[in-house]
């Protein structure tokens, strides 16, 4: 097991049972949505469905959705932001 992997798990131990379970929820896109924007602060939507994942865009555009109806992120015109 690499040293990244090990740092994630532990820091999944020290969360609460509710965001653990809010984490094993979440999509490989939507961790990947999530990460981008704790990077940038905010996000364009165009950028995000450049992501190279499998699914489709309207599939994408649900699991975006997904987020912003769980307070993970916010939706204001284009842009997403935590």
């Amino acid at each position: 097991m690499n040293k990244v992997f090990k740092k994630i798990l532990i820091e999944i131990e020290k969360l609460p049972t509710v965001d653990k379970k809010s984490l094993l929820t979440l999509n490989t896109f939507q961790l990947e949505v999530l990460s981008k924007i704790l990077k940038k602060k905010k996000i364009s939507s165009a950028e995000i469905l450049e992501s190279q994942t499998s699914y489709s865009k309207a599939q994408k555009y649900r699991y975006l959705k997904q987020l912003v109806e769980k307070d993970l992120c916010y939706k204001k015109d284009k842009f997403y932001t935590n």
